[in-house]
């Protein structure tokens, strides 16, 4: 990212001023501790003191008088305000301590004020902003926490059906759903190991095989410019019947891998399925997992999508928006499935961390949106095609292909006629 994509304009009050240049100081406080006798000192940090800001706003034009006698009421008024610092963004509480306006007979209709402020209370954040591309990856981390609380609540939830004694034929039937189950998610992607643990007694190890696969099927997509949203709905679709699997292993209506749940690189012979006599709070359980192992790879995916869309857009506001809503619409799912399945207190670590992930995603989708200029409607008021139109409202034909984006159901870009509407920016 540079200045052209994040540069902000400065303003104190909310009275907007050009900036021609910024310095900003910072000291830390010491106290040195000196010994009689013995070279040196020890230095201890007391902090850091208050941050200074200079800044030479700059004022020009026939109009620059009024301008400039607007923005002097404003300093004089006592009491710290914002000042958006035009690289730093946001400063809540600064306090004006100096300023000086400046004339030059070389340069009429023209005058500069040096401004100095200082950080009004302690603690005070700067440079806090986050851009569109970290908001994007730091979706990856909220779901890699979404996806270990729900590992532990499937792990305590199989120790505790464990613990119950003449428990043995219940344990076996789930055992042959988890590995059908595995059996059936690695028939679809190859080139996976899984484990040669018991998966009743290192229920972590088969959760650790389900998020492997399911996040295979997701790299199985290159989500190219051009196919983004034809990759996306695949894989949706796609999740979806991987999140049924659990209840047709147990149906016996699934085709599972020839690999009977030890390892093995799957994906081989198909073996005939037979009904499981499994117990539907089990199928529950082991559909939970699976519904988040599926819902939060679709996050992680989500977010380098948008991340990838910060730092070139090949996305429509729209696009955009229905990815965002795919994910918290399958994250509400997986939600609603472990407050159903658990107590409370099994259930809130996961649904909380479930419900950062899908704010995380909305944040992303909203800042890679903000970072693009307002989407408008407007006129075509000449016969032309989309080159012609992008020059004339833009003074650059290239970002015909932008239009092309932004208007996927227009039938014939080359023969635009007057009065038709098309969406673009507004700058």
């Amino acid at each position: 990212m540079a200045w052209a994509d994040t540069l902000l304009d400065a303003s104190f009050r909310g009275i907007t001023f050009d900036c021609l240049r910024t310095q900003d100081s910072v000291q830390r406080d010491t106290a040195s501790h000196e010994y009689p006798y013995l070279d040196g000192a020890d230095v201890e940090d007391l902090g850091r003191k208050a941050r200074h800001i200079t800044m030479s706003a700059v004022f020009f034009g026939k109009d620059y008088e009024n301008r400039l006698q607007t923005f002097i009421k404003e300093l004089d008024k006592p009491g710290h305000g914002e000042l958006i610092h035009p690289v730093f963004g946001s400063i809540k509480q600064a306090q004006l301590t100096d300023y000086q306006v400046g004339h030059d007979a070389d340069n009429p209709d023209y005058c500069t004020v040096e401004l100095t402020f200082v950080e009004a209370t302690p603690g005070n954040p700067f440079f806090v902003q986050q851009l569109p591309a970290q908001k994007a990856e730091a979706v990856s981390q909220l779901a890699a926490t979404s996806r270990a609380n729900g590992i532990e609540a499937f792990a305590k939830a199989l120790d505790g059906l464990k613990s119950i004694k003449g428990n043995l034929s219940r344990l076996n039937a789930l055992r042959d759903m988890m590995t059908g189950t595995l059996g059936a998610i690695r028939s679809q992607v190859q080139g996976i190991i899984g484990t040669t643990l018991d998966l009743i007694d290192y229920p972590r190890a088969f959760a650790s095989d389900v998020m492997s696969l399911v996040s295979g099927i997701a790299d199985l997509r290159g989500f190219d410019v051009g196919v983004i949203q034809s990759d996306w709905k695949s894989l949706v679709g796609q999740f979806d019947n991987v999140v049924a699997l659990p209840s047709k292993v147990s149906a016996g209506s699934a085709s599972t891998g020839g690999s009977s749940g030890s390892g093995g690189t799957g994906g081989g012979v198909v073996a005939d399925a037979k009904p499981i006599p499994a117990k539907p709070e089990d199928i529950a359980l082991v559909t939970a997992l699976v519904q988040i192992s599926a819902a939060t790879t679709l996050a992680e995916t989500a977010g380098q999508i948008l991340a990838a869309e910060a730092e070139q857009p090949t996305l429509s506001p729209q696009e955009v928006e229905h990815i965002a809503n795919d994910v918290r619409d399958t994250l509400q799912q997986v939600i609603e499935a472990h407050r159903d399945l658990f107590s409370v207190e099994d259930a809130r670590p996961v649904t909380e961390a479930l419900k950062d992930t899908a704010l995380g995603v909305q944040e992303a989708a909203v800042a890679v949106i903000e970072a693009l200029p307002p989407l408008v409607t407007r006129t075509v008021d000449a016969p032309g095609n989309l080159h012609l139109v992008a020059f004339r409202w833009y003074g650059d034909y290239t970002r015909a292909q932008e239009l092309a984006r932004l208007n996927p159901k227009l039938t014939n870009p080359n023969a635009l006629q007057a009065g038709d509407t098309l969406y673009a920016y507004a700058r």
